[in-house]
């Protein structure tokens, strides 16, 4: 057993420092093949972790591509009362928010410049009943109807209810499509408030009742009824049911907040942000050049740490497909990443190559083309439902899904780390017992040899 020190005490002989020896013979090279393999693997795991995350990074990019939103990029500025706020695309931020009306954008928008006046805003009605003497007054029983437009549902009343749980029935009312309920109590009493969120002045609220006892919550209210919102654009007035106006202008959504002063319309201006286009454009192809680059070094034959391991081999066998291939349903004249003015370059690597060749146009020229005069075919080659962003997404989460090849190779890894920490275990017990048979025969050893010895000792005295 390790820690003891008495062996060869009785006959002299170094017997510790022999157990010692074959005890180290025999751990030695079976605990170096571990180490090796402990550092393989570990060694490989970090390298399937570093091409997770650039694969994850990759995914972060394309998906800006592929997000139309994000792709047709445009520029709007609006004005009102000597403020002046620009936006990006569908950035409706706070800013803007303050002004009288808000713009967002999407797909190709072409260049304008429009005068809004907000002249009624859309509202849902607001309706108030007579007054009671408290909050936990008890106005009698039936059901109540609340009817805005084709929306409609009921209340059952019961005969001990006060204000308050009538409130709280209508208000969690399985069936109730957006009336709110709130009492008021003043010094005069206590009244039922309703308030709907449906707008419109098709949408406005009756309030009514199966028993007269329930008339001073329902019938005869006084308040607000709903509204249509209605702006005009360039002198055109345009009604709608909600403050939202989204086919008045081609490609852009006119969100009215507040009314305009008279005759101080606000104006907007849009126009494509081509700059903002190409740069999600080149961002794609640094973002795809990086992560060819981390698997160059992971799959390097001589010094790659996953010279071994397909996974990373074969997404980027993939990848290489799709930036090499034809995008099926784009425009035949936009249906590649080369018409695009996007190359492949030996190595795996993308290109948008500021040079033309054989006195032909350079990947500068046709990327400028193509945003400039065919946007919304670009759209379809990067951002269509079968782009490349789509296919190159569909690649990347089928690799980094919980089932993926990423995930099922990391967790063969960790698997193989923790057979290694079994099979450490597996060798301490042989070791132990190892050592211990052996100590067991060299304390045997021990004693005949101090028998012996002392036998001898015996025989010298006797013989003198």
């Amino acid at each position: 057993m390790a820690g003891i020190t008495m062996a060869g005490s009785g006959s002299g002989l170094d017997l510790e420092s022999i157990i010692t020896s074959f005890v180290s013979a025999e751990k030695m090279p079976k605990e170096s093949r571990l180490d090796k393999k402990e550092v393989a693997v570990t060694t490989e795991l970090s390298g399937v972790g570093t091409l997770k995350a650039a694969l994850a990074d990759f995914k972060a990019t394309s998906a800006q591509l592929g997000n139309t939103d994000s792709f047709f990029q445009s520029k709007t500025n609006i004005r009102y009362q000597g403020r002046n706020v620009e936006q990006a695309s569908a950035d409706a931020g706070s800013d803007s928010a303050a002004l009288p009306i808000t713009i967002q954008t999407k797909g190709v928008v072409p260049k304008g410049a429009f005068d809004v006046e907000v002249k009624q805003l859309a509202q849902g009605a607001r309706l108030e009943s007579d007054f009671l003497p408290d909050r936990d007054s008890k106005p009698g029983q039936g059901m109540l109807y609340f009817d805005a437009g084709k929306n409609t549902f009921q209340v059952d009343v019961n005969i001990t209810d006060t204000l308050q749980d009538i409130q709280v029935k209508i208000n969690e009312a399985p069936d109730n499509y957006g009336i709110s309920a709130n009492v008021i109590s003043s010094d005069v009493g206590a009244k039922i408030i309703y308030t709907s969120d449906k707008t419109g002045k098709e949408n406005g609220l009756t309030v009514f009742t199966s028993d007269s006892s329930l008339n001073r919550i329902s019938s005869s209210m006084v308040g607000q009824q709903a509204t249509d919102g209605i702006i005009t654009i360039d002198g055109n007035m345009i009604t709608k049911d909600s403050n939202i106006f989204n086919h008045a202008v081609s490609g852009v959504t006119i969100t009215a907040n507040s009314l305009t002063n008279l005759n101080e319309p606000a104006n907007f201006s849009t126009a494509t942000d081509h700059a903002a286009v190409e740069d999600l454009v080149y961002g794609f192809v640094d973002g795809y050049n990086s992560l060819m680059d981390t698997i160059n070094v992971l799959t390097n034959p001589e010094t790659g740490v996953l010279k071994l391991d397909p996974t990373a081999r074969s997404v980027k066998q993939q990848l290489q497909t799709i930036t090499g291939g034809v995008v099926e349903g784009a425009n035949k004249q936009l249906n590649t990443l080369y018409s695009a003015g996007i190359s492949l370059e030996e190595g795996g690597m993308l290109s948008i190559s500021p040079f033309g060749k054989n006195g032909g146009q350079s990947g500068t020229q046709r990327l400028n083309d193509a945003v400039s005069n065919s946007l919304d075919d670009l759209g379809k080659l990067f951002a269509g439902d079968n782009g490349i962003a789509a296919q190159v997404n569909k690649v990347l989460s089928e690799s980094l899904g919980s089932r993926g090849m990423i995930s099922m190779q990391q967790d063969m890894l960790n698997g193989n780390l923790r057979d290694i920490e079994d099979d450490r275990i597996k060798l301490d017990e042989h070791i132990s017992s190892f050592e211990n048979t052996l100590r067991k025969k060299y304390t045997a050893l021990d004693n005949t040899v101090t028998r012996y010895n002392a036998t001898g000792d015996y025989i010298r005295n006797v013989l003198g």
